[in-house]
């Protein structure tokens, strides 16, 4: 036997072992608040977007561990917009440190080699400053994970992304060839081992299926530097414009509808969203999502 499938087989465990407030408090339909902020300086717009929210102790508890989840998938530059801007994720760590969390980690499962994207992303070396542990994706710690998706049921996580007690998405927002854009739904990828390319194949429920199953606390969206072309991978400047805005919800499908309309979109037109909506994750309709818009 494979020593993949003998790990899977042997600790394939209950979501509700690891993470038991997954699903009872799973995204719902009721609308919740969307803070929007444009700003020149990533650090600072993702300061104001968490107090526009009402500050990170709305979400984070004294002694919390809590995981901060940016995209760190990709061995490419801050300037080429593949990666979340290790400054979004400097404030927010600060932040949910502020708030009287006991440890952060971060973490992504990367599709080029990890030690280059945490380096190159300016990722590793900022959230090594602000005193979060740096962890990379160790495949013998995935579990199985159950979803009750409707695409996607049983799946392996790794252990590291349930055994924490809130969840924190930072995703970029960019273009993505087979999903049309990738925003805080489709970061949860991230949280997979496994052979994630058989989730292409309906992509849109495979997405919606891991938003409904799986507890994101909070998604600040980071759209300072905007992939608009070639993504997820990209690589040249010119399809990267600057948006120099950060999105925040706890409602992951709104914080989406609203980046996408950032991008230039109408959110109606992407697969994720519309299976999303099917499950009642959150309002579609973006006049129906209650919004703040920022500045500084």
């Amino acid at each position: 036997m494979k020593r993949r499938n003998f790990i899977f087989k042997t600790i394939a465990v209950s979501s509700s072992l690891y993470f038991p407030s997954a699903r009872a408090m799973a995204n719902n339909s009721n609308s919740s608040l969307v803070v929007k902020i444009q700003g020149d300086s990533p650090y600072r717009i993702t300061k104001k977007v968490i107090e526009g929210l009402g500050g990170m102790k709305k979400f984070v508890s004294k002694q919390d561990i809590v995981m901060v989840k940016p995209n760190i998938g990709w061995n490419r530059t801050v300037e080429q917009g593949a990666c979340t801007n290790p400054e979004v994720v400097k404030a927010i760590v600060e932040e949910v440190f502020n708030a009287g969390a006991r440890k952060v980690i971060i973490m992504d499962h990367p599709c080029h080699k990890a030690a280059d994207t945490y380096r190159r992303s300016g990722i590793e070396a900022l959230g090594k400053e602000t005193g979060a542990e740096v962890r990379f994706a160790d495949e013998n710690r995935l579990v199985i994970y159950n979803f009750k998706g409707e695409q996607v049921t049983r799946w392996p996580v790794y252990k590291d992304f349930l055994e924490v007690d809130k969840f924190v998405n930072v995703p970029i927002l960019k273009h993505h060839g087979s999903a049309g854009l990738t925003i805080g739904m489709k970061n949860l990828y991230g949280i997979l081992g496994g052979r994630r390319g058989k989730l292409h194949r309906n992509m849109g429920a495979s997405i919606a299926d891991l938003a409904h199953g799986f507890k994101t606390h909070l998604t600040i969206v980071d759209a300072f530097r905007v992939m608009k072309r070639n993504g997820p991978v990209g690589g040249r400047l010119s399809d990267v414009e600057l948006k120099k805005t950060v999105i925040a919800s706890p409602n992951i499908m709104e914080v989406d509808v609203v980046a996408a309309s950032v991008f230039g979109s109408d959110p109606r037109q992407y697969s994720f969203l519309q299976e999303g909506d099917k499950r009642k994750i959150g309002q579609l309709d973006i006049s129906k999502i209650k919004i703040k818009n920022l500045s500084v």
